[in-house]
């Protein structure tokens, strides 16, 4: 599948020789191409209501902006900030409980978004959209058998194995399992094999809550093994599937003697290496390695039964005036719980699996259970620095995976889906033969650091764009119109966004050139365009 940027980096050298002029249309540039529901106009068939954004008006909110309405994001290779490119493999968070039914504020308890997770429609314009940004796979957060997550997970990987799957661990994308700890205090269906039960444990206490822990988290290590884990899209490491913990070790002390959350770990660690004797009928004893499990942040690395660990946004509270710009990335004296220490904490330890984390931001504002928790996007200065934060220490050796987090969590504005805004609008004119543009913004924390390059195009109808130029990423910059042809002339500057960032384009310049016998004839210019918001 040949991409935008793909396109345009062919085009530029075809350009370069002289064999042609590379043309696209103006809503290419500026239409939604997410797999986000948009605030109005054309609705994609997996959309059942519009999507307008979700904003947090609490005073001095720096982004009171949070998930923008769905836009035109750049495709830019995401592999590209990396120090070791494609070798580090980046998988996007899933959130699959959303839903359109009713007509209230929420469905389900989770914000509204537009879509359905486990329709197909949604799921197949989601695949699209990661292939279109090079994201190599999918993290599904998971409840367990029989509840709408797990069929969303499937229908996932019935799609990817009908549509991009030639061989197996080479689909595109691949999945995996971030099996919610939540889900324990739910009920979910039995495989009615021994020693396990689909029971939820809510209201138990000691003993009986270990015991009713262990037994269900058996039944879902037997129902993954015979429904997830043998599929040629689901991820596997050295033959072994992965499997991601999200932390709800409650109830129970979380070390020491049984009962404890140690001891849980140590019975289903147990159970996991004799699988396909445990699980005992088909397909769930289907032999496809011994699970490796992963846990939360840097203690995960020492956490019972753990084959690694993965990173996770951190937000320091509630308060805009002194939380949301606690960006928790390099390391601080008054914090052990920064990007950068997990990073340090995993060269500690060798041979475990490591998960870096990309995060844009983080706002709670609007979730059914939020306390206003925030973390400030600084206009996508946080997704780059968090991008690109591993290069400092994975430099001889690639950092194995990236879990960007997270693809569509509407509940707490993490979620990238929809495109992050850099803040940046774009002013062009044109004065003689000159066009003059400027990227122009109102907050500081705008950055070139988001902007991948200028491109400069001429249209004679509005619609259809010829390239004349493409540019690094500057604040502001010129460009020679004489070599135009004679006529009527729209010139658009387009900012072109690193790797999910909203792209943005000036209103059309009009310029127009007279031809004149044997002189390259009289310029006028009929107006100056204002930014574009």
């Amino acid at each position: 599948m040949i991409t935008r940027s793909s396109w345009l980096i062919l085009a530029a050298l075809l350009l370069a020789s002289g064999s042609i002029h590379a043309q696209v249309t103006l809503s290419s540039l500026t239409e939604n191409n997410t797999s986000a529901c948009p605030a109005a106009g054309r609705m994609p068939s997996h959309c059942k209501q519009p999507f307008g954004g979700h904003q947090d008006l609490r005073p001095l909110v720096a982004t009171p902006v949070f998930d923008a309405p769905a836009g035109n994001v750049s495709d830019e290779d995401i592999h590209g900030y990396l120090a070791h490119g494609q070798q580090t493999r980046i998988f996007a968070n899933f959130m699959l409980g959303f839903c359109t039914a009713g007509e209230s504020e929420s469905c389900h308890n989770n914000v509204r978004t537009g879509y359905n997770s486990d329709d197909n429609h949604t799921l197949a314009a989601q695949i699209d959209d990661l292939r279109r940004r090079h994201i190599d796979g999918a993290i599904m957060s998971w409840d367990g058998n029989g509840t709408k997550e797990d069929e969303a997970t499937l229908k996932f990987q019935k799609l990817v194995n009908e549509h991009g799957c030639p061989s197996a661990q080479q689909c595109d994308p691949m999945y995996l399992i971030m099996y919610d700890g939540a889900s324990m205090a739910y009920t979910v269906k039995s495989t009615g094999i021994r020693g396990t039960n689909g029971d939820g444990c809510g209201g138990r206490s000691g003993g009986r809550y270990e015991d009713c822990v262990v037994a269900h988290i058996r039944n879902d290590m037997c129902y993954m093994n015979g429904m997830h884990w043998g599929n040629s899209a689901y991820l596997k490491a050295n033959g072994r599937p992965v499997v991601q913990i999200f932390p709800s070790e409650r109830v129970i002390p979380a070390t020491g003697s049984a009962p404890s959350w140690a001891d849980v770990w140590k019975h289903v660690d147990e159970w996991n290496r004799k699988l396909p004797k445990n699980c005992g009928k088909a397909p769930y004893n289907a032999d496809n390695g011994v699970p490796m499990i992963l846990f939360e942040n840097a203690a995960g690395f020492t956490h019972v039964a753990s084959s690694g660990a993965y990173d996770w946004v951190r937000v320091s509270g509630t308060d805009p005036s002194n939380d949301q710009f606690r960006f928790n990335i390099s390391a601080r004296s008054d914090s052990r719980q920064t990007l950068d220490q997990f990073y340090e904490a995993a060269r500690q330890h060798p041979g475990m699996q490591v998960w870096g984390a990309a995060f844009k931001g983080f706002n709670s504002s609007k979730s059914a259970w939020g306390t206003n928790r925030i973390l400030d996007q600084a206009c996508g200065r946080l997704w780059m620095a968090s991008l690109v934060d591993s290069n400092r220490f994975y430099t001889d050796t690639p950092l194995p995976y990236l879990q960007i987090v997270t693809w569509n969590d509407y509940n707490e504005g993490t979620e990238i889906e929809t495109g992050i805004d850099n803040c940046y609008t774009v002013a062009a004119s044109a004065n003689g033969t000159t066009l003059t543009w400027a990227l122009q913004t109102n907050n500081a924390a705008a950055s070139l650091s988001t902007v991948s390059h200028i491109e400069i195009y001429d249209s004679v109808d509005g619609e259809n764009l010829t390239l004349l130029a493409s540019v690094p990423a500057a604040a502001s910059g010129t460009l020679s119109l004489a070599a135009l042809r004679p006529g009527a002339h729209r010139i658009f500057v387009l900012m072109v966004g690193r790797n999910s960032i909203l792209n943005r384009i000036s209103p059309p310049v009009p310029f127009s050139k007279q031809a004149s016998a044997g002189r390259s004839g009289a310029d006028s210019v009929s107006g100056g365009a204002l930014a574009a918001p």
